[in-house]
């Protein structure tokens, strides 16, 4: 699991993502990439977007990283209720 808390806990990350960003097309394509592992399972994906995240913020990537907060909301917005506290 990674170092993050899952979505139903509080997300702490330098950068502030406005509530009502808007997905662009970009931030769509994105996630699909992601939602190509989905093979192996929702909490890997998950992991895998965090773990982007959490690298662009070591390299100061603010944008990328602003990106794939937006990305990880429309990931874990997808789950079910419950689903995510495992």
């Amino acid at each position: 699991m990674s170092s993050m808390e899952r979505p139903e806990g509080e997300y702490i990350f330098p950068y502030a993502l406005p509530l009502d960003a808007v997905p662009s097309r970009r931030h769509k394509s994105l996630l699909e990439s992601y939602k190509m592992n989905l093979a192996r399972g929702g909490d890997a994906v998950y992991d895998m977007i965090v773990g982007d995240l959490e690298r662009f913020i070591e390299l100061g990537a603010q944008q990328r990283a602003a990106d794939l907060l937006l990305v990880l909301r429309l990931f874990v917005s997808g789950w079910p209720k419950g689903d995510a506290a495992d």
